[in-house]
């Protein structure tokens, strides 16, 4: 089963303490100038979500970097850029600004994968991910732009996070065009409000692609800062209904691959509940655990040992 499921975070790289940060949490709290976060992130798990390819295109070296500094079988999700799914700019480069994006062109297409493709060419550039923002509806327009840009990346393993409910009103539909150009519909577990997306745990295609978000509900549109919406723990009983769930649709589609990435990154809770998940999978540890991490969370002091 291990060669079947891969467990990582959305992002590796959170600085500063807890609850924003994961130094003293999950990194250790002083670091040397060689100290290297997805060398040591890549000692824990054997994947990662890399969030920072959707604000701009790594630059220069950085996915060579990212492939020479991990283990042979370790494996990359990169998020698209943000000019291939949403209209408005977003972080640096908005300068605070409603600026809106141009049409995503073809030489666009190709600058992304030239930067990302030292990941490709060292085969571990597992999935690209497609994130779509609420606002984006079910419409013949945004079909039309949806089939674009997945088509544009045929060669990568795809996934698609659609996150408007109309979405899933035209399940059939989505699931049609989805399938038509090799993707996944990527499941999102979140708070859920009248405008949001509905989903069921079912395997379709190649992968199977979950994004675990948190359930703060109340910190979800309301919150000071943006690490206040992901500030949620999954408890036992949430962690096994997952496995329960993951079981399940090992059991129905034998040849599906399947990737969990817990997005719940503040106090480090997504890597305490990543190894729960792995556990309860009867999933193998890549390595030791961050000691730092099992003193915060003492339920994964039965996991393994500590670094």
């Amino acid at each position: 089963m291990s060669d079947r499921i891969r467990i990582g975070t959305s992002g590796y790289s959170y600085p500063g303490p807890a609850p924003k940060g994961w130094h003293g949490v999950f990194y250790p709290p002083r670091r040397t100038k060689a100290f290297d976060e997805i060398g040591y992130y890549a000692a824990v798990f054997d994947t990662v979500e890399i969030n920072t390819t959707f604000y701009r295109p790594p630059p220069p070296g950085m996915a060579e970097a990212w492939a020479r500094k991990t283990p042979a079988d370790f494996e990359f999700a990169i998020k698209a850029w943000q000019k291939f799914t949403h209209p408005m700019k977003l972080g640096e480069g908005a300068d605070g600004r409603q600026e809106r994006w141009e049409n995503p062109t073809a030489a666009d297409v190709e600058s992304f994968k030239k930067a990302v493709g030292a990941l490709a060419d060292a085969g571990k550039l597992g999935v690209m991910l497609f994130q779509y923002p609420p606002g984006f509806h079910f419409t013949e327009q945004n079909g039309d732009r949806l089939a674009w840009i997945l088509g544009a990346f045929h060669e990568y393993r795809k996934a698609v996070e659609l996150r408007h409910r109309s979405w899933s009103d035209k399940s059939k539909e989505t699931r049609a065009l989805l399938a038509e150009s090799g993707a996944a519909w990527a499941v999102i577990d979140e708070p859920k409000f009248d405008s949001s997306v509905r989903q069921s745990f079912e395997p379709e295609g190649e992968i199977f692609y979950l994004r675990l978000h948190g359930r703060n509900r109340a910190k979800w549109w309301r919150h000071q800062e943006a690490w206040e919406r992901y500030d949620y723990l999954y408890g036992p009983e949430e962690i096994r209904a997952f496995a329960d769930k993951i079981r399940e649709i090992i059991g129905q589609a034998p040849q599906t691959k399947i990737y969990v990435f817990f997005n719940n990154h503040a106090r480090g809770q997504a890597p305490a509940n990543g190894l729960m998940l792995g556990h309860e999978l009867g999933l193998e540890i890549a390595g030791p655990l961050p000691r730092s991490l099992v003193e915060a969370y003492p339920q994964l002091g039965k996991i393994g040992p500590c670094l």
